[in-house]
């Protein structure tokens, strides 16, 4: 992690084999991001092919593309370079490459046996929930449901991350990715599954997600924004890989899965959601939490702070401009139906602060709308 990192990627991927797929988002081609990889490998003599037809909810379909494309070239090895879903895609092809299966027995559970390709990640946005895990999220294309593939242990053999990379966001995107990044590490900080590295890592990666989210407050501690944003990022993808993501994760995934719906904001609109619900069973979490914000005052209650730190992280929501309904993001309250079935089906939930139902799961959804 650091500036300029991208440069060393040749060097990076250079221990696991001379010739890689590089599965990209084509978007970054307008900011000459690929040509700067691909001179970063080749410097090295790494042969290399893109492949960046990834649309902007890339299905099973795509997957299956993906991989006759990789089987074909006789790849080495796969980088991805892009946000969560040029990631997905890059895990998914490096883990069933040597597969012989089809792609549907994998997303109903089977687990992949032979060896996986080895896979390197570059990261273009800081809120990746599997970066560091053993499941990966693929879209089935025959009902656009979302499911959680699993990967080999260990898939990931390196993570490359360079600051400069998240520099040509527009601000109103980058807040959003920064609130996604926030909310996955608050569901990683209240999962039943955390313990004390996940919360250790989890409560650093929020103190310094709302620092970059203050200019003021990063000002004084003189390191640039992007640098806290990708720092952070790292720390919350490195907290849920040991504890889990949550509600937020489930239904951005799936409303992203069924209506291309960004992720980010979705996530963003759940996030003091979210928080109030983990209230009533981890109240002690959520009022931590209001510490960091530094809205909680000493000798107030623990329900008080948590109060406190739901309020206030509305407070920033608004400030920034994100949207705080999931109306406003042209979703209907029908869309949302399939969409709470498809997140409650995820493994996922079995990790959250108390157990929900797909009722209970709808009904946190209507408050949010």
């Amino acid at each position: 992690l650091g500036p300029y990192t991208l440069a060393r990627l040749g060097q990076v991927v250079s221990a696991w084999g001379s010739h890689y797929m590089l599965i990209t988002d084509p978007i970054l081609k307008e900011f000459g991001i690929i040509e700067k990889a691909v001179a970063a490998l080749e410097e090295k003599g790494i042969s290399v092919f893109v492949f960046d037809d990834v649309p902007s909810a890339a299905t099973s379909a795509t997957l299956e593309q993906a991989l006759s494309l990789a089987r074909g070239a006789h790849v080495h090895g796969v980088i991805s370079l892009g946000g969560v879903k040029t990631a997905s895609l890059g895990r998914a092809v490096a883990s069933l490459y040597n597969e012989t299966h089809e792609v549907f027995d994998y997303l109903v559970g089977a687990q992949p046996y032979s060896g996986a390709l080895p896979y390197v990640e570059v990261p273009t946005t800081c809120r990746d929930p599997f970066m560091f895990s053993d499941r990966t999220a693929v879209i089935d294309a025959r009902n656009r449901q979302v499911k959680l593939m699993k990967t080999q242990s260990a898939l990931c053999k390196a993570v490359v991350i360079d600051p400069n990379l998240y520099m040509h966001m527009s601000p109103n995107t980058a807040t959003s990715m920064v609130f996604h990044a926030v909310a996955l590490a608050v569901e990683g900080y209240v999962s039943t599954k955390s313990n004390f590295f996940s919360e250790t890592i989890l409560g650093k990666a929020i103190e310094i997600l709302l620092l970059a989210l203050d200019p003021e407050q990063s000002k004084l501690v003189g390191t640039p924004t992007e640098m806290l944003i990708s720092q952070g990022g790292c720390l919350s993808s490195m907290g849920v890989s040991v504890s889990s993501p949550g509600v937020a994760t489930a239904i951005s995934l799936a409303c992203n899965a069924r209506y291309k719906t960004p992720t980010s904001l979705v996530s963003a609109v759940l996030l003091p959601y979210v928080m109030e619900d983990a209230s009533r069973s981890r109240v002690d979490r959520i009022a931590t939490i209001g510490k960091m914000l530094g809205v909680a005052v000493a000798g107030q209650s623990a329900g008080d702070c948590a109060r406190a730190a739901i309020d206030d992280m509305r407070r920033r929501l608004a400030l920034a401009g994100i949207p705080t309904r999931l109306k406003d993001l042209g979703l209907s309250i029908n869309q949302l139906v399939p969409a709470a079935e498809d997140a409650a089906a995820l493994d996922l939930m079995n990790y959250i602060p108390r157990a929900m139902s797909g009722d209970d799961l709808f009904d946190l959804i209507k408050q949010a709308y």
